[in-house]
């Protein structure tokens, strides 16, 4: 989800005409476009199965000129469809996200500090938007190695109230447009 979320970010312009060259140099960049398909079996803790597109158009800079560990820009389309009522739900989201290790040990227990500007989150029904999230948000997230312990709001300008519900909201709207019980 940690890497989903990172893809989940996106557009920015960066002005370098006034930083030092070797600040200002080619961050270099990795251009990439995926779909993948699959099945949740156990959609939201429903116990019920939801197909689940995802499709992403990006970039990852390698060696980004800013103070950061890791910097996206991207272009996120899903598309959630339950198999038995064929009822869809779409979420879109685009723009920059950063990562940076702010303490701790990648291996063991530390804290990823992950900025993310622009649409943070579009939900989308047959009957309309019904969930937004947008501008700049600021999360201190704490993980395990790998494994997701625990997330906290640090800058919230924007409405986000998927990030504020821990995203909690998501599973409520999602289920409930599908029609899953």
């Amino acid at each position: 989800m940690r890497r989903l979320a990172l893809v989940v970010g996106i557009i920015a312009a960066l002005g370098l005409g006034a930083m030092p060259s070797a600040v200002a140099a080619n961050p270099g960049a990795v251009h990439f476009t995926f779909t993948e398909s699959f099945t949740d079996g156990d959609f939201c803790g429903t116990g019920q199965a939801v197909d689940t597109t995802i499709t992403v158009k990006g970039t990852e800079f390698l060696a980004p000129n800013q103070p950061v560990d890791s910097r996206a820009v991207s272009q996120v389309t899903v598309v959630y469809t339950n198999p038995d009522n064929q009822a869809t739900v779409l979420r879109r989201a685009a723009g920059p996200v950063s990562d940076t290790t702010i303490s701790g040990d990648p291996e063991g227990l530390h804290t990823v500090e992950t900025t993310v500007r622009g649409l943070a989150g579009l939900l989308r029904t047959a009957d309309g938007v019904v969930l937004l999230g947008a501008g700049y948000l600021v999360l201190h997230e704490v993980f395990d190695g790998e494994e997701f312990v625990s997330r906290e709001i640090v800058v919230n300008k924007g409405p986000h109230p998927n990030a504020e519900s821990d995203l909690a909201l998501f599973c409520e709207v999602t289920t409930a447009a599908l029609g899953l019980t």
